[in-house]
């Protein structure tokens, strides 16, 4: 069964290569389904390990995390000795990068956006969703949820580089995950692993994509996934909330699994459901609230922008001669460059094409895991099923999404961090409910 189980490393090694080491490397088909696939079979591979294996899913997953660390005070010692190792050279090589790359507007408008409307705005005491005439963009409602910028109100009143809220978060997350790791396992080889997986991805955008990951703030919605990830197998409904809460007023790419998630709760744990559903809306009306009574229209023409920008990189570079293929689709990401390829119209039809199958593949993906989810569940405990449902969901949606930049992908990667990090330890079957 141990030997079955690598196969989960091993397409999280393939999910790696063709993001950031071979990138393309098979031709814009072959590489975005080599991607795609592998995280496909990092969310579907575990229901057939189970299924196969004729034993109960907490036998091989862990579903609950242990009431009391598992660890000697003297592994757990080592263990976050090496965490501070980890971290300080995640911290000395990202701060490498950030002198590297200054904050460049013409780079990247990400950071620069957040400080000019959202932060100096908040300064200012201006409703900072009041509509706003800048950047290229026309007038529109700024579009970045409330945890996407409210961060680095840190780093705006202590004026030090805002990049440096992207290793705070990360680290906080990865602390979280170190600690839930020292609960759960007994092994120093395995938690050793285990811990340095997420190091390990965070090292590979250093590595490769070392400009993207100072010109935007992806690695602070990893975290946050990351925490999303860790907060399914917790008992707490206020942690489950906050775990929820954290991506969907970022990054909210996963919106469309949440029927599934609940749905899944509904019968078998209705408790639950009602108590972190309670939380939830609480917390989203604690934090959106305000903004909302500021400005009652701030979510009318939202994304009225985003034809806007996917045109400008649909259209190629101002670098690249016309006729090239545009640069931010062809890096093996996704489905994209099939549209521009292989769809017939204008670059407009092509994007609303791509937009669709988009809507498509989210509505019917979500459908399809709710009707099967009684039969699922026969085979998958309930947390785990959440958690690889997540998975699947992402990986379609990414594969699908309209402007492929290579950053977005960070972000499925760091579910299958979590997903192997609940591989269960040989003579480790604990998983009571605590």
């Amino acid at each position: 069964m141990k030997n079955k189980q690598n196969f989960l490393f091993l397409a999280f090694l393939i999910e790696l290569i063709f993001l950031f080491y071979r990138k393309n490397e098979l031709g814009i088909y072959l590489s975005a389904i080599a991607l795609s696939g592998a995280g496909l079979f990092l969310s579907i591979y575990p229901y057939f390990l189970v299924k196969k294996s004729k034993v109960p899913c907490e036998e091989l997953f862990l579903e609950h995390n242990h009431p009391k660390p598992q660890s000697a005070s003297k592994i757990k010692g080592f263990i976050w000795l090496a965490f501070g190792l980890f971290a300080g050279i995640f911290a000395i090589w990202l701060n490498y990068h950030m002198r590297k790359f200054p904050i460049d507007i013409n780079q990247s408008d990400i950071i620069p956006f957040i400080e000019d409307v959202f932060l100096k705005r908040w300064e200012n005491g201006i409703a900072v969703y009041s509509v706003f005439d800048g950047f290229g963009y026309g007038a529109f409602h700024p579009n970045y949820m409330p945890f996407h910028w409210l961060s680095f109100l840190v780093s705006f009143f202590f004026g030090f580089d805002h990049r440096w809220m992207l290793f705070f978060i990360y680290l906080m997350a990865t602390a979280i995950y170190t600690h839930v790791l020292l609960r759960n396992f007994v092994s120093v080889k395995r938690i050793l692993l285990l811990l340095f997986l997420p190091f390990l991805l965070v090292f590979s955008i250093l590595e490769s994509q070392g400009k993207d990951a100072v010109h935007t703030i992806e690695i602070l919605i990893m975290g946050y996934y990351l925490l999303l990830g860790l907060s399914l197998f917790s008992k707490y409904a206020l942690v489950q909330a906050v775990g929820m809460l954290l991506p969907l007023l970022s990054r909210y790419s996963f919106v469309f699994w949440l029927p599934v998630h609940f749905f899944s709760w509904l019968k078998t744990q209705p408790k639950r459901f009602l108590w972190v559903s309670i939380s939830g809306l609480g917390l989203l009306a604690l934090f959106l609230g305000p903004f909302l009574y500021q400005t009652p229209t701030m979510f009318v023409g939202f994304n009225a922008n985003y034809m806007v920008a996917a045109l400008r990189e649909w259209g190629g570079q101002s670098w690249q001669q016309p006729g090239d293929d545009p640069f931010q689709l062809f890096h093996g990401m996704g489905v994209a460059s099939w549209y521009y390829k292989l769809y017939p119209g204008s670059l407009e039809d092509k994007i609303n094409a791509l937009n669709l199958s988009l809507l498509m593949v989210s509505v019917l993906s979500m459908i399809g895991l709710m009707i099967l989810t009684p039969r699922i569940k026969k085979v998958l405990s309930p947390n785990m099923f959440s958690l690889l449902s997540l998975k699947f969901m992402l990986t379609l949606f990414y594969a699908f999404v309209t402007i492929p930049y290579l950053y977005l992908n960070w972000v499925p990667l760091v579910l299958s961090v979590v997903i192997l990090s609940r591989l269960a330890e040989p003579n480790n079957l604990h998983n009571k409910n605590v």
